[in-house]
């Protein structure tokens, strides 16, 4: 995989200095931007989103901790250089979310040990930007109605969404809420399908997993007990069900949340 790298440095011979002096290619790194200011620094970590950002701390305009502050929504990992050997700094720029703290002139052998973490903490926040976008997706699935989206759906979805959640944690199937509810199957399937935009199975499933993950988030159950807990048959069916909407295991998702808290 080719990484983008972002260089920012006032200094025009320092900076075209990092640029030449230093084989990127080596480390993958296949497209070299650079800035000479903050400002210069913000906008291209906006418009050109590079992976790895080595920055100096002390730049006109924006320094390097106001960059990190500005760009917080942006996922990439940033390598602080800096003239100050005083601690604060360092502490300072840890905090801001840089993954290391340089002392120039630059140790080219410290810089690209400093790279090669950088692209191991970039792969971890992808990987956990990825969970977080599928759990995003499953919670914001409409599975608890209020009353204005009440009004947009049939009487029969609206029952068979309290019915879910009722009895999410044991055996359902749409044939059974039919003939509690005293509708045809094949109605049910089709008004469904309409209100929800996707079939009844495909709902329970999310639903389910949706619950799961909060069970996980606390930490103090077991695989089979989650499994029961929360309707799957068997702890290996929720094992390949969880994988498919979330992209990762349970005991994957449950790392990426510690060394997130960690961080």
């Amino acid at each position: 995989m080719g990484y983008k790298l972002l260089i920012v440095e006032d200094e025009n011979v320092i900076r075209r200095g990092l640029v030449c002096s230093v084989d990127w290619h080596a480390m993958d790194c296949i497209e070299i931007l650079e800035a000479a200011d903050g400002e210069e620094a913000v906008c291209a970590i906006r418009e050109k989103h590079p992976d790895i950002v080595v920055m100096d701390i002390n730049i006109p305009i924006k320094n390097g901790l106001q960059v990190l502050e500005d760009t917080r929504e942006f996922v990439y990992s940033a390598i602080i250089l800096s003239g100050y050997a005083d601690f604060a700094y360092a502490q300072h720029a840890m905090k801001a979310g840089a993954i290391r703290y340089l002392l120039k002139p630059v140790d080219f052998d410290e810089l690209r040990e400093a790279v090669k973490i950088a692209k191991e903490a970039l792969s971890h926040d992808r990987a956990y930007n990825e969970v977080l976008k599928a759990r995003a997706e499953l919670i914001n699935i409409p599975v608890l109605v209020d009353d204005r989206e009440m009004r947009k759906k049939s009487v029969a979805t609206e029952l068979v969404l309290r019915y879910i959640r009722e009895h999410f944690n044991t055996k359902i199937t749409l044939y059974m809420i039919a003939e509690e509810l005293h509708y045809s199957e094949t109605f049910l399937i089709r008004q469904f399908k309409r209100d929800m935009n996707m079939g009844f199975n495909e709902y329970l499933s999310r639903y389910r997993i949706r619950e799961a993950i909060e069970i996980l988030r606390c930490g103090n159950k077991g695989m089979e007990e989650i499994a029961t807990d929360c309707g799957f048959k068997s702890s290996q069916y929720f094992y390949k069900v969880f994988v498919k909407y979330i992209g990762c295991s349970p005991s994957e998702y449950i790392r990426l949340l510690k060394e997130q808290r960690i961080k």
